[in-house]
C-alpha cells in the first residue's frame, strides 16, 4: 500500500465549526483530525481511509449536503494508496449514492464489485458482510426477495463472526419484516416479533444510529398488531425521540406513515392525511427515491378512501412517475446477466481443464509410443473411446447452454408482458378514469358522441393490449403445455371476434419440449393472425396431432383463399418459415379460391 500525502484541506473544510450538523458526522470528523495530524504511515492511512468510508455512507444516509465533498474526497484517498479494502470500500459507498439515489441497477453492480474486492482483500468479516446485506436489500427493493435471503444467507456467517452486531441485527431485521408486512404474503406477527426482540438484544454491541430508532418503530408496530397498544405508543416515541435526535429522516417517515396508517383504519382522514404529508416531506428531505415513492403510494390511497379523487390521482402520477425511473427490471437483467456470466466462466474452466487434460494425455501418448509400439495401438484406442466421452460431454454442455438461452428469452418475454400489463395497461387505465369523470351532459351532442366513442376506443386498446400481453407467453403454455395454451386461444379468440374457432387435440396428454411448444403456439398466433386479417371466414379448424416420427399442426378455414401464384412473400410468412426452419420441420399451404386455405406444419419428434 502507498503512503498517501493528507489533503489539508480537506481536514480543514471537516472540521470548520460552519459546516457541522450532525453529532455522528461530527465525532467522526474529529477523529478524521486526529488522524490527520500524525506523521504519514501505513497505520494513519488505512485509519483515515476507514474512518472518511464511514462518514461517507452516514452521510449518505441522512442526507448530508457534504456527503459529495466526502465521496470526492474517499475517491482520491483509495487511488492515491491503491488498497485493496479501501478500493472496495469506496465501490460500496457509490453503490449506497445510487442506492439513495434509486439508480438500483448501478448500485447493485457497485455492490457486487466491493463484494469482489473486499472477498480478494480478506480478513474483515464485518465490511464484507455489510456489502452482502447491501446488494440483498437492493433485490429485495426490485421484487427479488427470493434472492434477497440468498445474499442475506450468504453475510450471515460473517456477521456471526464480528463483535459489532450491525450486520447481524440488519439480517434479523429484514426478518422480521418478512413476517410482518403483507406485500412479503406471510404475516406471522409472533415470529416477527421474535425476530425484532432478537434485534432489541443486540442494540448494545451495534454502532449504526438508525438501528437504534428503527428497532423500536419496528417494535412498536408488531405490538400494535398484537393489540397491546399502550407498549406499541411507547416504543414509537422512544423511535421519533432517537430519530430526531439522529436526524434520521426515514425513521420519521416510517413513523409518521404508521401513525397515518392508525388514524386511516379509524376512518379519522384529516388526521391520517397530516401525518401522511409529514411523512412525504421527511421521506423528501431524506433524498432516498424509494421512501418518496412509497409516500407518494400510501397518500395517493389515503386520499383515496377520502373521496379526494383530485388529490388521488395527483399523488397516483406521481408515484408512477418515480416507479418507473427506479428501473426495477434492469436490477433483475443485471442480475440474470451477472449468473449467466457466472455459469459462463464455470464453463469456460471446465472446457480449459478438459483441454488441459487431453494435452496430459498427448504427452502421455508420445512418451509411451517411444517406449511400447504395441502400447501404442491400445492406447490410441482407449483415447479415442475418453474423447468420444469428451465430446459427448461437450453436447451435453452445449444443451445445457442452448436451454439456458431459451429460458432467458423466456425470461425477457414475460417482463414485455408484465411491462405491457402493468405498465401501459395502467396508464390507459388511468385515462379512461379521467375521461368517465368529466361532466359531458353539458357538451353539444356531437360532442358526447366523441367522448363516448374516445371511452370505448380507450376500452378496446385496453382490451387488445391485455390479450397481447397474455398471448405473448401464456401461464397456460408453461405450465399445461401445448394443447391447453391453445385451448385457452379458442376460447378467447371465440368471445372476441365474429370467427368461430374449433381445436382437434387427438386426445394429446403428454407434453412437448417447451422450445417446440413455444414455436408451435407463435406460429398458431400467426396463422390465426392472418385469417382474422385476410381470409373473412366464418370457421377456422386447428388440430395438434402426433405420430411416431412427427408432430402435426394444421390450421384451416371456410376464407376466400388466394391464388398460390400471387402469394406474397409477407413478414407473417417469413415467420412462419423460420420458426419451422429452426425446428428443422416443413411445411406446406393447399388454397384455393372462394373454398378455403388449410396449412400443414410437421415437426420431427
Amino acid at each position: 500500500m502507498k503512503k498517501i500525502v493528507l489533503n489539508f484541506f480537506l481536514l480543514y473544510a471537516l472540521s470548520t465549526p460552519l459546516l457541522a450538523q450532525n453529532p455522528l458526522l461530527d465525532s467522526l470528523i474529529q477523529n478524521i483530525e486526529g488522524w490527520g495530524k500524525k506523521p504519514p504511515s501505513v497505520e494513519r492511512d488505512t485509519n483515515l481511509i476507514l474512518s472518511l468510508s464511514l462518514l461517507t455512507e452516514r452521510s449518505i444516509n441522512l442526507g448530508d449536503a457534504r456527503k459529495v465533498f466526502f465521496l470526492d474526497s474517499l475517491s482520491r484517498f483509495t487511488q492515491k494508496a491503491n488498497w485493496l479494502k479501501g478500493l472496495g470500500l469506496y465501490q460500496r459507498a457509490l453503490g449506497k449514492k445510487n442506492d439513495v439515489q434509486g439508480n438500483y441497477t448501478d448500485a447493485f453492480n457497485h455492490y457486487e464489485q466491493a463484494i469482489q474486492l473486499l472477498k480478494k482483500a480478506g480478513g474483515d468479516p464485518y465490511e464484507l458482510g455489510y456489502a452482502y446485506v447491501l446488494a440483498g436489500f437492493v433485490l429485495n427493493n426490485n421484487k427479488l426477495t427470493n434472492k434477497c435471503l440468498e445474499y442475506l444467507n450468504e453475510a450471515l456467517p460473517y456477521a456471526k463472526a464480528t463483535k459489532n452486531k450491525n450486520n447481524l441485527c440488519w439480517i434479523y431485521d429484514f426478518l422480521g419484516d418478512y413476517n410482518y408486512y403483507d406485500s412479503f404474503g406471510v404475516r406471522n406477527y409472533k415470529k416477527a416479533l421474535f425476530y425484532y426482540q432478537e434485534v432489541e438484544k443486540n442494540i448494545p454491541f451495534t454502532t449504526s444510529p438508525t438501528l437504534k430508532a428503527d428497532n423500536p418503530h419496528c417494535l412498536a408496530n408488531v405490538h400494535m398488531k398484537l393489540g397491546n397498544e399502550s407498549l406499541a405508543n411507547q416504543y414509537r416515541d422512544k423511535a421519533l425521540t432517537i430519530a430526531k435526535h439522529y436526524n434520521n429522516r426515514v425513521v420519521i417517515f416510517a413513523t409518521y406513515a404508521d401513525l397515518a396508517d392508525i388514524y386511516q383504519q379509524r376512518k379519522d382522514y384529516p388526521k391520517a392525511i397530516e401525518y401522511r404529508l409529514a411523512s412525504l416531506d421527511y421521506a423528501r428531505q431524506s433524498g432516498w427515491k424509494e421512501m418518496e415513492s412509497r409516500a407518494e403510494n400510501y397518500i395517493y390511497t389515503t386520499y383515496k378512501l377520502a373521496g379526494d379523487y383530485q388529490n388521488a390521482l395527483k399523488y397516483f402520477e406521481a408515484h408512477k412517475a418515480h416507479e418507473d425511473s427506479l428501473g426495477r427490471f434492469s436490477v433483475q437483467k443485471a442480475y440474470d446477466e451477472l449468473q449467466a456470466k457466472y455459469k459462463t466462466e464455470q464453463q469456460q474452466l471446465r472446457i480449459t481443464e478438459l483441454e488441459n487434460e487431453h494435452l496430459t494425455r498427448t504427452r502421455n501418448i508420445l512418451i509411451t509410443s517411444l517406449l511400447l509400439g504395441v502400447g501404442l495401438v491400445l492406447y490410441i484406442i482407449w483415447s479415442n473411446q475418453k474423447l468420444r466421452s469428451k465430446n459427448d460431454e461437450l453436447q451435453r454442455k452445449n444443451k445445457e447452454i442452448e436451454e439456458a438461452l431459451f429460458r432467458g428469452q423466456t425470461i425477457e418475454r414475460k417482463r414485455v408482458a408484465s411491462e405491457l400489463h402493468d405498465n401501459l395497461n395502467t396508464k390507459i387505465a388511468a385515462l379512461r378514469w379521467r375521461l368517465e369523470a368529466l361532466d359531458t351532459s353539458r357538451y353539444p351532442q356531437a360532442d358526447q358522441k366523441i367522448h363516448e366513442s374516445l371511452v370505448q376506443m380507450l376500452e378496446d386498446v385496453y382490451a387488445d393490449i391485455r390479450l397481447i400481453s397474455h398471448n405473448l407467453l401464456p401461464p397456460e403454455l408453461e405450465t399445461q403445455g401445448l394443447v391447453v395454451a391453445l385451448h385457452t386461444l379458442t376460447e378467447k379468440l371465440n368471445l372476441n371476434t365474429k370467427t368461430h374457432f374449433r381445436l382437434v387435440s387427438a386426445d394429446i396428454n403428454e407434453r412437448f419440449d417447451p422450445k417446440i411448444a413455444y414455436q408451435l403456439y407463435s406460429i398458431a398466433l400467426e396463422l390465426v393472425n392472418n385469417v382474422l386479417k385476410h381470409a373473412h371466414a366464418q370457421n377456422v379448424w386447428m388440430s395438434v396431432s402426433k405420430n411416431e416420427r412427427h408432430i402435426i399442426l394444421t390450421v384451416s378455414d371456410d376464407g376466400v383463399g388466394f391464388q398460390t401464384e400471387h402469394q406474397t412473400d409477407g413478414v407473417g410468412l417469413r415467420n412462419i418459415s423460420a420458426r419451422v426452419e429452426a425446428l428443422e420441420g416443413h411445411w406446406e399451404v393447399e388454397t384455393k379460391p372462394h373454398v378455403g386455405t388449410k396449412v400443414t406444419i410437421e415437426i420431427p419428434v
